[in-house]
């Protein structure tokens, strides 16, 4: 439920449902994976499923527990079957824009050295913490989804310059993480 009244502060007109159905559906990935490189995965496993999302391969799900194996299918799927709308409505293909150039493979990789930093017991510095959780937070993640289920003229060019996460991707990231961090603070 909370993933769906994100969307909805997302976009709430009526004409942008698609845009709430998608994003609802990310939110809750986002969440699942968050959990499992938080909660669930040894760190071998998670070296695994990270490196299962890179390839973007469903063979590669062969080596990850069954949980893992879930997990990845539902991603793999989902951002599948979203690209096949992003072709019959654009003609463009965003799989490798979604998957990995910008996001998911990313995400995966800041979630790992999180948990890195976790199972050994190491303390970033500040520059290092915030460098990895602008992007750990998502943000850049759900504004280029929202951007691909928005758009009416989703172009390459555009994909292209959001894989090099411009200043307003990074910086909105950079609020939305800080101010997580400080809802959540007990000081």
């Amino acid at each position: 439920m909370a993933n769906f009244f994100w969307s909805v502060g997302m976009g709430c007109e009526p004409h942008l449902q698609y845009l709430r159905t998608m994003s609802t559906k990310i939110a809750s990935l986002i969440t699942i994976i968050d959990d499992v490189y938080d909660v669930y995965g040894t760190l071998d496993e998670l070296e695994l499923f990270t490196d299962a999302v890179e390839r973007w391969n469903i063979g590669a799900i062969d080596s990850l527990p069954n949980y893992m194996q879930i997990c990845f299918i539902s991603l793999h799927n989902t951002i599948n079957d979203m690209a096949f709308d992003a072709i019959k409505n654009h003609g463009v293909n965003v799989i490798p824009y979604l998957r990995k150039m910008v996001n998911w493979t990313d995400l995966c990789k800041t979630f790992l050295i999180e948990a890195k930093w976790y199972y050994t017991n190491y303390k970033p510095t500040f520059e290092e913490y915030l460098e990895n959780a602008w992007i750990s937070v998502s943000g850049s993640l759900l504004l280029v989804h929202a951007y691909v289920f928005t758009t009416n003229s989703l172009t390459i060019e555009a994909l292209e310059c959001l894989q090099l996460y411009p200043n307003i991707i990074r910086y909105s990231s950079i609020i939305f993480r800080l101010a997580n961090d400080l809802a959540s603070s007990s000081v």
